[in-house]
């Protein structure tokens, strides 16, 4: 089954999410509109020199290399994405950069990683990929993954609230988007444990924030 931009409902690599394989396209469509919020993620997350950060859904790697430059030599930089083909161009733009990132396939709802493992997890416009039960799963494993007081910031949509701008939205954004609203989230990251859980807008249209803490 595929959304209004065309990426499969997917079992391979063991989801059910949707997972986008045009890689290429999906960079030449989106990727400068993409650069232009990923200041705000940084500014959201406040990364600090010598931290391990992952971005889950890294997709084409930008954010992840954006966030490398405020981590330092010491500091590190991983990235997961169900998309091989969003990996393979993820690697293809750190080395072209001369940027030292790790990227690799793996899934949200199982992140291939111990315990404890991150003091900074972010994710940017991914969540909404997954059904109602793997966005549960996926929040647990982020909160695995962080180590104690490890923070997590999570940007996505916000569905506009006038009906005339929902039509608009639908229209060019497709039905997965107005199912999506970062403010839902706020239960689910409270059931797996975080607090300090903060939720708010953005100054980019239909892009609002959540972000909390793991508890010590």
């Amino acid at each position: 089954m595929k959304d209004h931009f065309g990426s499969k409902r997917s079992l391979g690599h063991g989801t059910e999410g949707r997972v986008i394989h045009w890689a290429g396209a999906y960079e030449a469509l989106f990727g400068w509109c993409l650069s232009r919020t990923h200041g705000t993620v940084v500014n959201l997350a406040a990364p600090i020199e010598g931290e391990r950060v992952l971005d889950v859904g890294c997709g084409t790697g930008s954010l992840a290399l954006t966030l490398k430059t405020s981590l330092g030599a010491k500091g590190s930089v991983h990235g997961i994405d169900a998309s091989p083909e969003m990996i393979n161009m993820a690697q293809h733009k750190a080395l072209k950069a001369g940027i030292e990132a790790e990227f690799r396939v793996g899934l949200a709802q199982a992140l291939p990683f111990t315990d404890n493992t991150f003091d900074l997890v972010v994710s940017q416009l991914a969540i909404h990929h997954l059904p109602g039960d793997l966005r549960l799963r996926a929040f647990g494993e982020m909160y695995r993954v962080l180590k104690p007081k490890g923070r997590c910031v999570i940007v996505d949509f916000e569905p506009p609230k006038a009906i005339p701008w929902r039509y608009l939205a639908r229209l060019f954004h497709g039905h997965v988007m107005m199912q999506s609203d970062v403010w839902h989230y706020r239960e689910m990251m409270e059931g797996v444990g975080f607090n300090e859980i903060e939720v708010g807008q953005t100054r980019h249209r239909m892009l609002a924030f959540i972000r909390g803490q793991k508890a010590t």
